[in-house]
């Protein structure tokens, strides 16, 4: 817009000048350089400057100079005076164009070209333009065009600074509002990964929290993604979780956004984002600062949650699952995992003849060895009494060695009872009842074969 108001201004001041002139010294070249700077300040106004490329943007400039050389030649063959005022401010206003459309600097490369045009016009008596305009005139025009070209470009700037920061902040907003609160901290590690990738622009992101019992839970989104961070990352992670603000960490020629996630008295854990933008940094902290605030209030009902879920699921003189866990491992049963039941051999005597303290420091003693001995895909609860239940996940191909591994254990420790399992795969055709009932059945045949045994259960052969 200012770009054509320039080149409007140029053709109006040519009109003037024809106009004010007698007739014997009006020259039609005057009018084309207007009709030329009128057609120029069309293009200008139409035109997207920033789909245009530079050469493109100074077609308007040349056009003009075009004109002016025209109307050089035009005087010097018909011996017609020329508007001297109109084509002194086309000489001076092209530089002011310039400077719009183009980058700082641009302006002093293209005054050359237009001192060229004017000393060039200085040769013919009809101009009489004199050497003030290439050595004053010119260096001024080009002066004020290099001013309004650091002034366009501080202001463009700015617009796509301001535009930048709105856009962030609506991406925030848009991914908070779709951020649905987790089932699962393995759930919301993966939530908050994709979250910050999409909000930072990034190509990979990590995120590692740290349950109730100060496990850690790591995701990473993007490219040679795993569920390890690598070393620079871990030890990123390492030093944030349990830190208080956002920072960005140099990595070779980009920075990594590192973000500690608070949740309630306990930190939940971090995000390492890799890598993020260069420009603005201190909006990117304080994005990623308002980014874990809104998140770690997710995690921190999370939190809440998985402590009375811990609570009302967790077995209060052994510490592992209580019945009301076990049942939902029964229900959670899959083809091909294994469900154990084991029963202590002699429990009864342990409370009769040394205490109920005794009896209780086995319980104890069985949970802590079936946490140290099981897999990790591999669960445990406490049925009652001296009854437990062990789910092993996808053990189709042997699942008695899950349930030998889990007697030897204890049986080379010298206890003063041992252990008998029974053992049933689970399949898709049956009930998770039923094969509770044949895991059962199988343990009152180790018990009657002799204790201190897995027993596996068998398909009876079919009566003839």
């Amino acid at each position: 817009m200012a770009s054509s108001a320039l080149l409007f201004s140029a053709a109006l001041l040519a009109v003037l000048d024809y106009a004010a002139r007698d007739a014997a010294d009006r020259g039609p070249s005057i009018l084309y350089l207007a009709l030329a700077m009128v057609f120029a300040g069309v293009y200008a106004f139409f035109t997207d400057w920033a789909r245009l490329p530079s050469l493109l943007r100074l077609l308007p400039a040349v056009l003009v100079l075009a004109a002016m050389v025209a109307s050089i030649y035009w005087a010097d063959s018909s011996g017609t005076p020329h508007a001297v005022i109109g084509f002194t401010a086309a000489a001076v206003l092209v530089l002011s164009y310039v400077g719009f459309v183009l980058p700082p600097g641009s302006a002093l490369l293209f005054s050359p070209l237009v001192v060229g045009v004017v000393l060039a016009a200085n040769r013919v008596d009809a101009f009489r333009v004199g050497l003030a305009v290439p050595l004053i005139g010119v260096p001024v025009a080009a002066v004020i065009g290099e001013v309004i070209s650091a002034l366009v470009d501080r202001s463009v700037r700015t617009a796509r600074w301001f535009s930048s920061r709105s856009e962030r902040l609506a991406r925030l907003d848009d991914v908070l509002r779709r951020f649905r609160r987790p089932s699962s901290l393995q759930e919301a590690a993966t939530e908050v990964a994709l979250a910050a990738q999409e909000i930072f622009q990034a190509q990979r992101a990590t995120v590692v929290l740290r349950d109730v019992v100060g496990g850690l839970i790591p995701v990473t989104i993007g490219p040679s993604s795993d569920d390890e961070p690598d070393a620079e990352t871990a030890q990123l992670v390492a030093d944030a979780i349990g830190g208080d603000e956002p920072r960005l960490v140099p990595s070779g020629r980009q920075s990594m956004l590192v973000l500690p996630l608070p949740a309630a008295d306990v930190p939940a854990g971090a995000v390492v984002v890799h890598p993020v933008p260069q420009e603005d940094p201190a909006f990117t902290v304080d994005l990623a600062r308002l980014f874990g605030t809104q998140v770690g209030i997710a995690i921190e009902h999370l939190f809440v949650i998985n402590q009375l879920q811990r609570a009302s699921t967790r077995d209060e003189l052994t510490g592992i699952g209580n019945r009301k866990h076990a049942d939902a491992l029964i229900n959670s049963l899959e083809e091909g995992d294994a469900l154990i039941l084991l029963d202590l051999d002699g429990f009864k005597e342990v409370n009769d003849t040394q205490g109920h303290t005794a009896g209780d420091q086995v319980l104890q003693d069985l949970s802590n060895h079936l946490r140290r001995c099981l897999r990790d895909s591999d669960t445990s609860a406490r049925l009652g009494g001296d009854e437990f239940l062990v789910v092993a996940r996808r053990a189709f191909a042997d699942p008695v060695k899950v349930a030998q591994r889990i007697l030897k254990g204890w049986d080379d420790h010298g206890r003063s009872t041992t252990l008998s399992a029974g053992v049933a795969l689970h399949e898709a055709s049956v009930d998770v009842s039923e094969t509770f009932d044949r895991a059962d059945q199988a343990l009152y045949a180790a018990k009657a074969a002799g204790k201190n045994r897995a027993q596996m259960w068998l398909n009876p052969s079919p009566q003839r």
